[in-house]
């Protein structure tokens, strides 16, 4: 829990998930001083789960436990002890984001010597908010998206919510535009296809790889939707865990005074695109090698199939939801280019050749026959509880 002293007092959320666990990690792993001691909190559920944190990080952390994110007026109480909330948990739950940030209005105070101290909430989100539907006769396959031009994209997002409302994007909104309301600052990273093994304790999956992964096990051919144009960027966890932490320094060292916030501050942790394609066939090739494709009743050479996005929405545990992630996910066009994060001192280390490599293919298929990858993807759009 948090206390009163001058110490900036960080909130973690998703710290049981793939993101959250490895922010986790990298937080405490810090050697930057204004870290390398520090005590995070994270909000939790279940005494299993604290205990298990506890017992590998001792007091370093400090378990927060609670039920359940629609308790806003919990939620609320909580925010409104800490100085910096880390949202690394679902982005698909509005209220609770907007609350957050709310909740930290009220914690503006005198810094140490005086100073007026910003509270601050580093939010996950999703570059799905601005892809296209091509399955949906919405398709721009050329449209292109740079967060050196914050505005293009925060009007983009504001006119696509209005004709369909999409919780991940409306949280992203939600949050950007209460900091700017209220004076929180409010930085939301709009993460891409993250590839990599998580550092966490709980959830390790990358989704995107994941997924497919698991649906060429289960079908013995990869899949595409759409016309096969569809793209996204890309970022390892490792990397992406590190601009987390990088954020966090900046606020300690001078309150973020060159982070983006509100209607500017969307970033994107991006080190280049690839095609869905590609990245069913290296799953299909990499299942080839290993020797668990062909199926008896399946397809003999290596083949990714057309298929409709109620052969994929499943995966997502979401219903309707699920179905509209599929169509954008798999069929649409993520195109950005991050220029923010490089700018502010990220230096990602994992580049896209090493992402795309058949090694990387043939490792993730290794962790997903031993059980070390699990889909939980229920759990990332707020449609089962987890944090």
């Amino acid at each position: 829990m948090a206390t009163s002293d001058s110490t900036p007092q960080i909130l973690l959320l998703g710290a049981t998930g793939y993101i959250g666990g490895t922010v986790l990690h990298y937080l405490l792993e810090s050697t930057h001083p204004r870290l390398s001691k520090h005590t995070i909190s994270v909000l939790i559920r279940g005494p299993d789960r604290a205990a298990k944190l506890q017992q590998v990080y001792g007091n370093r952390v400090s378990p927060v436990l609670f039920d359940d994110l629609d308790d806003i007026d919990l939620i609320t109480k909580l925010a409104s002890q800490y100085d910096i909330v880390i949202n690394a948990g679902t982005g698909f739950h509005p209220a609770s984001a907007e609350a957050i940030v709310h909740a930290l209005s009220q914690r503006q105070r005198d810094g140490p010597g005086g100073e007026t101290r910003k509270p601050w909430i580093i939010h996950t989100s999703g570059c799905s908010n601005i892809a296209d539907n091509p399955l949906a006769g919405d398709g721009h396959p050329d449209r292109w998206f740079d967060d050196a031009d914050p505005t293009a994209i925060y009007e983009h997002e504001k006119a696509a919510d209005a004709r369909r409302p999409y919780p991940q994007r409306t949280a992203e909104l939600a949050v950007l535009d209460a900091g700017e309301q209220t004076g929180v600052g409010a930085v939301a990273i709009q993460i891409p296809a993250i590839y990599g093994e998580g550092r966490g304790l709980f959830s390790i999956t990358p989704a995107v790889a994941g997924l497919m992964m698991q649906f060429v096990l289960d079908h013995g051919y990869g899949f595409q939707l759409g016309d096969g144009s569809g793209c996204t960027g890309l970022v390892h966890v490792d990397d992406l865990a590190e601009l987390y932490v990088l954020f966090v320094q900046r606020i300690l060292e001078d309150g973020g005074k060159d982070l983006p916030s509100g209607r500017s501050g969307i970033v994107f942790p991006c080190v280049g695109i690839t095609l869905y394609t590609d990245i069913a066939k290296a799953c299909v090739a990499a299942a080839f090698r290993k020797g668990v494709l062909p199926k008896p009743d399946g397809p003999q050479t290596e083949e990714v199939r057309l298929v409709g996005a109620e052969d994929v929405a499943p995966y997502y545990e979401a219903g309707e939801l699920g179905r509209y992630i599929a169509e954008v996910a798999w069929a649409g066009h993520w195109n950005t280019k991050g220029t923010v994060a490089v700018q502010l001192g990220w230096k990602p280390t994992h580049l896209k050749d090493a992402i795309l490599s058949a090694s990387h293919y043939d490792s993730e298929l290794e962790a997903m026959l031993a059980g070390r990858r699990v889909l939980q993807l229920g759990k990332v759009t707020a449609q089962k509880k987890e944090v």
